[in-house]
């Protein structure tokens, strides 16, 4: 990598209770060896990144981590039941919130998304990985690379990301995985030195906008599935 230290190495993709003992076991956890790698200098933040709120709850709870990288999106929020407790916690406990997943619409289904072949065995994805695309079969976009559907009207994506940018503990917002909706938002931000601020207009628009397209949020809380989607 031709550096002497990482500036933030995280734990990645937290969904269970079991995944939070495994990492913070005071004898075994894997945050022992960030810990020590953090004090002798290889790393400078220790991360984690979550689409369990309550996982990543308890995370940023142990006081051991210094950021968290999470979904904070508008539909999500507001529909889904999903970031609220994540964006109060890492405030309480001085954790910085990294925003995933902040320019998307919405879910997509077997309807509005091609089914990806899942092998029968993976060299760098784990077997429950595996198991996980199985049972909550995963689509991704036929128009961009990305595994939900993403906000492509420009002027509405920079108001999803100004939004997630806005939302208090927000710290960093990660943008679409997909470079034909970077542009936009590099050229609405590029030379600022503060987020623009929304309007309310803006958001009472962006209310109306995703309830008429009665679209199903990227992760929500109303059954295990809402917190299964790949990254």
């Amino acid at each position: 990598l031709q550096t002497d230290h990482l500036d933030l190495y995280q734990f990645h993709s937290i969904s269970t209770q079991e995944d939070v003992d495994l990492i913070l076991d005071e004898q075994n956890g894997a945050i022992q060896t960030f810990r020590w790698a953090k004090s002798v200098g290889k790393i400078k933040a220790i991360g984690f990144s979550a689409h369990s709120e309550p996982m990543a709850v308890k995370m940023i709870e142990s006081g051991l981590v210094d950021t968290c990288m999470f979904p904070i999106n508008f539909v999500s929020y507001h529909y889904g039941g999903v970031g609220k407790q994540v964006l109060e916690a890492a405030i309480q406990h001085g954790v910085g919130v990294i925003a995933l997943k902040a320019g998307a619409r919405g879910r997509l289904t077997p309807q509005t998304g091609e089914a990806v072949h899942v092998p029968l065995s993976f060299h760098h994805i784990p077997e429950w990985k595996r198991q996980e695309m199985i049972h909550y079969p995963v689509v991704t976009s036929p128009k961009y690379s990305t595994w939900y559907e993403p906000e492509d009207d420009p002027v509405e994506l920079n108001k999803l990301v100004l939004w997630a940018l806005n939302q208090p503990g927000v710290t960093a917002v990660l943008p679409p995985g997909t470079m034909e909706l970077l542009d936009g938002i590099a050229d609405m931000l590029r030379g600022k030195d503060e987020v623009p601020q929304l309007s309310e207009e803006d958001l009472v628009g962006m209310r109306r906008r995703y309830e008429e397209m009665e679209i199903v949020p990227i992760f929500h809380n109303r059954s295990v599935s809402g917190t299964k989607v790949s990254t």
